[in-house]
């Protein structure tokens, strides 16, 4: 093998998606059920896991089409400027985990969504969820 030449890859070497990462977006959005939470924003953190469909590098080098971690940041901050009042972040996970897996080359994706404020003793609270194509 020259120096040029990629190495094989080992039989026991299997490929496995690629995982796109958004970590630790903040927003101000107008989100809670509380009567306190109400007529006022808060801040809301996201944490997006896109793991790729097979091939994914390949598909890009051959075809340029992409998941675009920049589509997914722009649809959060969209979301949060439109002033529209979400209860839960139960919500705004699915909504965010619906918007990434349009994108045909995204298998599945991981959204965690936090309220970074509520508790001083805790980093924040929230949920995770996982969401993946049919």
């Amino acid at each position: 093998m020259t120096s040029g030449e990629t190495p094989p890859r080992p039989a026991h070497v299997f490929p496995v998606p690629d995982v796109i990462l958004i970590e630790q977006l903040i927003v101000e959005t107008h989100i809670g059920v509380l009567d306190s939470e109400h007529g006022r924003t808060q801040r809301v953190c996201f944490d997006v896991e896109i793991h790729t469909a097979s091939g994914y590098a390949q598909t890009v080098k051959e075809t340029g089409a992409y998941v675009s971690y920049a589509d997914t940041v722009g649809f959060i901050e969209g979301k949060a400027a439109s002033g529209e009042h979400v209860e839960l972040v139960e919500e705004w996970a699915e909504e965010v985990a619906a918007f990434v897996l349009q994108n045909p080359l995204a298998e599945k994706v991981a959204v965690r969504v936090t309220k970074p404020d509520i508790f001083d003793k805790a980093a924040g609270v929230g949920i995770r969820i996982t969401r993946q194509r049919a």
